[in-house]
């Protein structure tokens, strides 16, 4: 492919949905190894197709409200992606500590459900590794694992 046909289909991938720097260069780089990706993905940021504190607006909205991840979680994934800092916090400051602690609490309950067999210590043992597991803190889910009986 040339340099304008990946450009094109890059700039087709960004106006679809959010990426971040490094998705895009990993597609850059599986589709030409000769293609300069940084002045691309440069290009790309001038134009406003890739925007990473928009990038991080969305994935925190996404993975905290469809999949239910913990802010650890969350935070993590983002440093993978090779986000600075500075956007991930500005990021997770659209988190809603309230909603996620609730959102925990009926994640908890079902997990409790299903471990009826269980003494209750290896059920508590159980229920933190879920909730830390799913990007919780251990005080968060300390705090929901003792409402539940």
């Amino acid at each position: 492919m040339t340099e304008e046909q990946i450009y094109s289909r890059m700039m087709a991938l960004c106006s679809r949905r959010e990426y971040c720097k490094s998705d895009i260069a990993a597609k850059i780089s599986a589709l030409s190894d000769t293609v300069d990706a940084e002045a691309m993905i440069r290009k790309l940021c001038e134009e406003r197709f890739i925007d990473e504190s928009r990038y991080a607006a969305a994935f925190v909205r996404d993975k905290s409200r469809l999949k239910g991840w913990g802010e650890v979680k969350i935070r993590y994934a983002l440093q993978r992606k090779g986000l600075d800092n500075g956007t991930i916090a500005e990021a997770m400051g659209e988190i809603d500590g309230e909603q996620q602690m609730e959102r925990l609490a009926k994640l908890m309950k079902a997990k409790a459900q299903t471990l009826k067999d269980a003494a209750p210590a290896e059920r508590r043992a159980k229920l933190m590794r879920f909730a830390v597991s799913r990007g919780f803190t251990y005080a968060q889910a300390d705090e929901i694992c003792r409402t539940i009986k």
